[in-house]
């Protein structure tokens, strides 16, 4: 049976409070909580990469971090708040959390920018999620 995480998945762009107020709306609705997700996505193999790449890695880790934790001030006492930031894939790690939280709802932007096909994150995270995907405009 479904636990009721909300897991959010986040690019950190300007569109992320659309997304978030989407996903608090569900949380609330399903008396459940908000997983805030942001995936850095590596630059190359992070087992094979030199110290400067690492440092990198773990600059933008610390970053997300900040920017993640910055969203539990004036976050609403009614809904529990938590965040992870990873470095990988952004579709392997939303869908290891989607499975290890057994959530309820995923929670992204809409992948569907620009004039070209429909590609990328969103349709593998579509195709490879166990539980409903909600997309934001």
């Amino acid at each position: 049976m479904p636990t009721n995480a909300i897991i959010v998945g986040t690019d950190l762009s300007p569109h992320t409070s659309n997304i978030v107020d989407e996903g608090l709306k569900l949380a609330r609705a399903l008396h459940g909580h908000l997983v805030l997700v942001h995936a850095v996505e590596p630059i190359e193999d992070p087992a094979e990469a030199d110290r400067d790449t690492q440092a990198f890695h773990d600059q933008l880790i610390n970053q997300a971090e900040e920017t993640l934790n910055a969203q539990r001030q004036g976050w609403p006492a009614d809904v529990e708040l938590l965040t992870n930031v990873e470095l990988g894939s952004r579709v392997e790690v939303l869908v290891r959390l989607v499975r290890e939280r057994e959530a309820r709802m995923l929670v992204m932007g809409s992948p569907f920018r620009g004039s070209g096909p429909p590609v990328g994150i969103g349709l593998q995270l579509m195709a490879q999620c166990p539980c409903p995907v909600v997309i934001v405009p």
